[in-house]
């Protein structure tokens, strides 16, 4: 193997992909040695470093994806296509879990019964399944002509053009031969092709494959490192030609460039759908990919901003932009402008991403003017979502605001958006924007009008909310937003019970509204030197009513319905409403109302 290592060179050890980046000597150590980059780079010990001398650079960003190992050591013997496919679609060992189920479900019964067997069907979890051999099942799967779906995932497969030429006695080195029909005879019918993690090291050796299979709709080529992607002109018009049907293409996790790769989607003259995800993309550089996609997925890459994929907005036909899994957490920066892309485009997919502001939702819509379907759950924004008023909102409220944000959405979180729901939505976000003004100073209301792009047609739509301030309206931003102003005070059996003296029997304090009942039961203990068992607190709410009626008093009350409105000429004590708070894990700020309380403590 020693004589034929080149840099590039796609190799594999043990099952495990690497690509050769060094050939040569390592410092302190004989003999030669290969760097190599595993595809897998956990399987690596170093960044091609060794006592701190630098051999070799490589693709991944993994700081292991890096190892030596001897030219000597055993590569595993690399397959052709039809060996591959011979592998995996004939081989004599091979079995489908599915089948095997069935297979053993037939050998059970047989050894149970034979006679039994006849005439009655083979269910699994409830379904009629129909019984075949296994060696009718083989026989299927050998027939490799009638193959339509072909996956050759990870199969050690390689195609050295160099090897077909000399098998042609062909004397040009810049192109692969012509004519060959290895893949025709084998299977010509194949309709998707999956040619993932294998040995290729040159773009040829793909084309050289897809020339042959005439009905090819679909290929996947994800995870290979290629050495090679550059074409001579002739070899351009042969891949236009041996693409011309493909219509689905996915190049992921192959480290290309985003020049390869324009490069090599102006070749598939068909192409709609379009995968580069997992590539480590930070940035798109000014190459345009084939503007005759539609639906483009990113996921997995690096993306910190929309601003980053500007290229893509010359795409005049895309349709769905998927760009999970990112780290997309700006529209755009100070430096670049803001994208525009093309109206065609109605879904996008921001979801796990780091978005954690409104601004960024409210900029949605002119950047994608035609969006009206949109994935954006598992960002941060939605995970510490706070009410003006200081109230902690859920991640549904987060979503409702969100469609409530953007008028032309018709889908959200891949959940139609109904008429109703839309309504709901709407007020309930206008009154959020009447809490945060009145919890705002006047001289900041044009500032929040201004972050909320909605608000005019909000108003237009449901009627301007009427703001109402108190002098003690504090900024909804502030801790103070988040504080309640609790008053304690000792009832009279509790005075006596009381350890901290005759001069403590009220105290005031600013308790964060995300307390707990039990930690607000603490606080007073505590300050009181009470036995936590023993404390009663009981918030007196202001708010006066009549006592209930005893069997004593229908004769006196027999009248009251004559009173005025309400009752109120009615006779009978008026008493204040009061809810105890009772110890646990519930938030203080959902046992009372207001800013300001007030809490008597009772000894029980």
């Amino acid at each position: 193997m020693a004589a034929d290592i080149y840099i590039g060179k796609r190799l594999s050890f043990d099952g495990q992909l690497c690509t050769v980046r060094y050939r040569g000597k390592v410092e302190g150590t004989k003999g030669e040695w290969l760097g190599v980059e595993w595809d897998d780079p956990s399987r690596g010990k170093h960044a091609g470093e060794n006592a701190g001398v630098k051999y070799f650079q490589y693709l991944s960003t993994h700081p292991t994806a890096g190892s030596f190992v001897r030219p000597t050591r055993k590569a595993d013997t690399p397959r052709s296509f039809v060996e591959a496919l011979k592998a995996k679609y004939a081989s004599e060992d091979f079995e489908d879990p599915d089948v095997h189920i069935v297979f053993v479900q037939e050998k059970r019964q047989k050894k149970q019964d034979p006679l039994a067997r006849l005439n009655q069907p083979i269910r699994i979890s409830g379904k009629e399944v129909e019984e075949i051999g296994f060696d009718k099942i083989r026989k299927q799967l050998a027939e490799l002509s009638e193959l339509k779906y072909v996956i050759l995932d990870g199969l050690c497969m390689s195609r050295t053009l160099a090897t077909l030429r000399e098998r042609q006695g062909s004397s040009e080195l810049d192109t692969w031969p012509a004519d060959l029909h290895d893949i025709k005879d084998a299977c010509p019918k194949a309709i998707e092709l999956d040619l993932s993690r294998n040995l290729f090291e040159e773009w040829r050796e793909v084309a050289s494959i897809c020339e042959q299979l005439e009905r090819l709709r679909s290929l996947h080529v994800d995870g290979t490192r290629f050495r090679d992607t550059s074409l001579t002109d002739t070899e351009k018009k042969r891949c236009l030609k041996a693409f011309a049907n493909i219509k689905i293409l996915k190049l992921e996790e192959n480290l290309l460039t985003w020049e390869q790769i324009a490069d090599i989607t102006a070749l598939f003259p068909a192409l709609t759908t379009f995968s580069a995800s997992s590539n480590l993309y930070k940035t798109l550089t000014p190459h345009t990919i084939n503007p005759t996609i539609t639906e483009l997925t990113l996921e997995d890459n690096l993306f910190p901003s929309l601003s980053a994929l500007s290229p893509l907005t010359h795409l005049p036909h895309l349709q769905r932009l998927i760009l999970k899994s990112n780290k997309i957490s700006a529209t755009h920066t100070p430096a670049t402008p803001l994208p525009i892309f093309s109206a065609t485009l109605t879904f996008v997919d921001l979801s796990f991403n780091d978005i954690a502001t409104w601004s960024f939702i409210h900029t949605l819509e002119p950047i994608f003017p035609g969006l009206t379907s949109l994935r954006i759950s598992q960002n941060p924004l939605y995970q510490s979502l706070q009410a003006a008023d200081g109230r902690a909102l859920s991640a549904e409220d987060g979503y409702m605001l969100t469609l409530a944000r953007l008028a032309n959405l018709t889908t959200l979180n891949f959940s139609p958006i109904t008429a109703k729901e839309r309504l709901n939505a709407e007020s309930y976000y206008l009154s959020l924007i009447a809490k945060e003004l009145t919890f705002a100073p006047a001289h900041l209301q044009a500032q929040i009008i201004a972050s909320h792009p909605r608000y005019q047609w909000l108003c237009d739509e449901y009627g301007e909310p009427v703001i109402q301030r108190s002098a003690d309206a504090v900024n909804p931003n502030s801790l103070a937003a988040r504080l309640i102003h609790f008053t304690f005070y000792l009832s009279d059996s509790a005075k006596a019970a009381g350890k901290a003296g005759p001069e403590m029997d009220r105290f005031e304090a600013e308790v964060p509204m995300s307390f707990t009942a039990y930690s607000v039961l603490g606080l007073v203990s505590k300050t009181f030197g009470l036995p936590p068992r023993k404390c009663k607190m009981v918030w007196e709410t202001g708010d006066w009513m009549h006592a209930a009626r005893t069997y004593g008093d229908e004769e006196e009350d027999s009248d009251s319905e004559s009173g005025g409105e309400g009752g109120e000429n009615r006779g009978g004590e008026r008493i204040m409403r009061e809810v105890e708070i009772v110890p646990g894990t519930r938030a203080a700020g959902n046992w009372v109302d207001g800013k300001k309380v007030t809490v008597r403590v009772e000894v029980t």
